[in-house]
């Protein structure tokens, strides 16, 4: 196997270590192989998917990250012509949620789930995605 080096925040780390402990993993090269199998498999289905759908995005950040609120801010800008809807909540000391309605063609709304997990002081990201018929 090839080696690599990975950059993980302390935080970040101790969840995988935790992740590792409790998931009976021998190790946090077999967590990260399979975090990477499902990220992979995961995009492999997506780029399937076509035609329009309905999503909704919820996006975990930082709340004292301006970067976070900056890239956020933008993420709407730029993908207004999808989004029908967005509510913003603070969930606990540190934390927003942020939780997108989008609907559109499956490309452009895949567009917005990637780019969203690319936004500094992002922690988390997850997503449903509809297919609409007719």
């Amino acid at each position: 196997m090839t080696v690599i080096s990975v950059s993980l925040t302390p935080e970040l780390l101790e969840r995988l270590d935790t992740f590792v402990e409790k998931s009976g993993f021998s190790s946090r090269s077999e967590a990260l192989r399979l975090a990477v199998r499902d990220s992979l498999s995961q995009f492999s289905l997506q780029s399937r998917q076509r035609g329009q759908v309905m999503s909704t995005v919820t996006i975990i950040s930082e709340t004292e990250s301006a970067s976070s609120h900056l890239g956020i801010l933008d993420l709407r800008n730029g993908f207004d012509n999808i989004i029908f809807g967005n509510m913003h909540l603070h969930i606990e000391e540190g934390l927003c949620i942020e939780i997108f309605l989008v609907k559109g063609d499956s490309e452009i709304v895949m567009n917005f789930v990637t780019r969203s997990k690319t936004v500094k002081g992002v922690r988390e990201v997850n997503y449903t995605l509809t297919p609409l018929t007719g």
